[in-house]
């Protein structure tokens, strides 16, 4: 029996809503193929499918309505999470955050081979925003959930168990391949096949496809099982995509890269994350020795517990908590992703001529006529990410809605910025 508390009020409400946002889809597209046009059908096909359906590349058109039902379907989507996953004894620490790491690369790598119109017709849709989100949680979902199966089983915990984790992450890792190496070399209708080196994909997606086995021994063997299996076939399944992009770099454009903008918008936010870390690493290390993880609470206290609570250790841990949780992963993967990301839209639009498709985004840059105003914008949500993770204080059981923060938070900042700098580079 699972050791976990029950849902909380609000988790409970926010997969109430979910599961009626997904009928309320569900019934729209049955109802529209079947033939029967009803004002929910209208609505769910004009302001969400036809964007996508009808986008050879890029982004899915953007409109206020799915944009604001993106973000909306975002939170409910964390907060249902949130709960399933302190309910399935899936452990919530940083480590989960770092083990999903891979993913957050995954995302942009496909993105921008279907910017370069790489894929077939039927796996391209797959790759459009919000598709590519769906395709994404499917992936770690299935990884978890088979990882999860062998930390429950009987060899958990064993050397078994660590190599039955390695076998199913190659196995995920080559249905990747095949579905998406496949895609590539059958996109043959566009003459595009002969802009990839088949060899250099070759190659490489063969050494993704081994990677849980060299990954054996090193940084990964500290994930539990769980973890393990979503880390290293994130890991094989990036180098996948990247044997996509690698070969089109080889063969499509002759070895012709753009290689600044990758310096300056990994660059900036990577020193900027270091002197953040640099500030808060000594007050972290100083609440660990004392047994707390910062910002997170012990075991059975709850918030108003903690608030009503006057000690000298309360405090000490308070101030501590202030400067320390900025060396958390939670925190530092936010914050850089944020600062690429207006760094990157920068450059692309002002230096490169791209356009900005997401309306909010699209208004912002109109302001001044300059994109500078979206990254003054994004180091300001940088600032208060930092804020907000020094202000805020979870309770034991809401580590998964901690990290699952950071996560969205990651996806709508760092993901879209190494997909602009990975395009800026590839000039797609």
């Amino acid at each position: 029996m699972n050791p976990f508390e029950s849902l909380y009020e609000y988790e409970k409400w926010a997969i109430r809503i979910l599961i009626i946002t997904l009928l309320f889809f569900g019934f729209g597209i049955t109802t529209h193929s079947t033939g029967f046009e009803n004002p929910i059908s209208e609505l769910v096909f004009t302001y969400f499918l036809d964007s996508i359906l009808n986008e050879s590349s890029g982004d899915s058109g953007y409109n206020y309505v799915n944009t604001a039902g993106y973000g909306l379907g975002l939170a409910l989507f964390v907060v249902s999470l949130a709960g399933l996953l302190r309910i399935a004894g899936i452990d919530g620490s940083d480590a989960m955050l770092v083990a999903l790491i891979p993913w957050v690369l995954w995302a942009p790598f496909g993105e921008v081979i279907e910017d370069a119109g790489l894929f077939g017709s039927t796996m391209a849709p797959w790759f459009v925003s919000p598709g590519i989100h769906f395709q994404t949680a499917a992936w770690v979902v299935l990884s978890g959930f088979l990882g999860h199966r062998v930390s429950v089983g009987r060899y958990g915990g064993t050397v078994d168990a660590g190599r039955s984790t390695r076998h199913i992450s190659a196995m995920l890792i080559a249905a990747q391949a095949l579905i998406y190496c496949t895609s590539t070399l059958e996109n043959s209708s566009n003459g595009l096949t002969n802009t990839l080196d088949r060899e250099v994909m070759a190659i490489i997606s063969i050494f993704g496809i081994s990677s849980p086995y060299w990954l054996a021994g090193s940084h990964a063997d500290k994930f539990d099982d769980t973890q393990r299996v979503v880390y290293t076939s994130g890991v094989g399944g990036s180098i996948v995509l990247f044997s996509i992009l690698a070969a089109y770099a080889v063969e499509g454009v002759n070895g012709n890269l753009t290689i600044w903008p990758i310096i300056i918008v990994f660059g900036v936010p990577y020193l900027i994350c270091m002197g953040i870390f640099s500030y808060g690493k000594e007050d972290a290390r100083r609440s660990l020795e004392l047994g707390f993880v910062p910002g997170v609470l012990p075991p059975g206290m709850t918030e108003s517990d903690y608030l009503t609570l006057d000690t000298p250790q309360k405090k000490e841990v308070e101030s501590l908590w202030k400067r320390g949780v900025l060396a958390s992963p939670a925190v530092l993967l936010p914050v850089g992703g944020q600062i690429g990301d207006g760094i990157a839209t920068w450059i692309g639009i002002d230096y490169f001529g791209y356009t900005e498709k997401h309306v909010i985004s699209a208004m912002v840059t109109g302001v001044l006529d300059t994109s500078i105003t979206f990254t003054i914008l994004k180091i300001g949500i940088a600032g208060v990410i930092c804020w907000f993770y020094s202000q805020a204080v979870f309770e034991h059981r809401q580590q998964h809605l901690r990290i699952l923060i950071a996560l969205c938070l990651m996806v709508v900042g760092l993901a879209p910025a190494l997909r602009n700098v990975f395009r800026l580079t590839l000039g797609v």
